[in-house]
This record gives C-alpha cells, structure tokens and sequence, in this order.
C-alpha cells in the first residue's frame, strides 16, 4: 500500500525513518507501532477528582481561596 502525507521539511526524514521500520522487521515493526499508539492515544477522561485532585497538603492552599465567616451571614435569594 501506498501513502502519501505532507509534512514540514523538520518531519520529511522522520517519517521516511518510521516508514522504513513499519515496513522492515516485523519485531521491530510491531514495536514502533505499539510505540506510536501509546504516544497518540486520546486521555481518558477522569472525574472530579482527577481534574480537581491534589496531591498537595492543604497547607499549600492556605490564603488562596477566601473563607467565609460564620459571624458574616450572606444574603440568600428566595
């Protein structure tokens, strides 16, 4: 099979190289092609936690976010 892609000139040696080992060795093939598909695979999204998730002591987020009092009610809308 065939095909062609355009690339910019940086890339044009790069992929002649990854052509030549998908199209060589089949070991060598098998792996750059696990290679590749690990390096291009989309992220799986997470929840909450992993958007929002710290790895951080709550220390590391004292004076960021503000505190509300208790002594200072806020007004509610009904």
């Amino acid at each position: 099979m065939r095909v062609e892609v355009q690339a910019s000139s940086v890339d044009a040696g790069l992929l002649k190289d990854v052509a030549a080992i998908l199209r060589g060795e089949a070991e060598a093939a098998q792996a750059m092609r696990a290679q590749l598909r690990s390096a291009i695979a989309k992220p799986q999204a997470g929840g909450v936690f992993d958007i929002f998730g710290s790895d951080l002591p709550d220390e590391a987020f004292d004076g960021v976010f503000e505190t509300r009092r208790r002594d200072m009610p806020r007004d509610v809308d009904l």
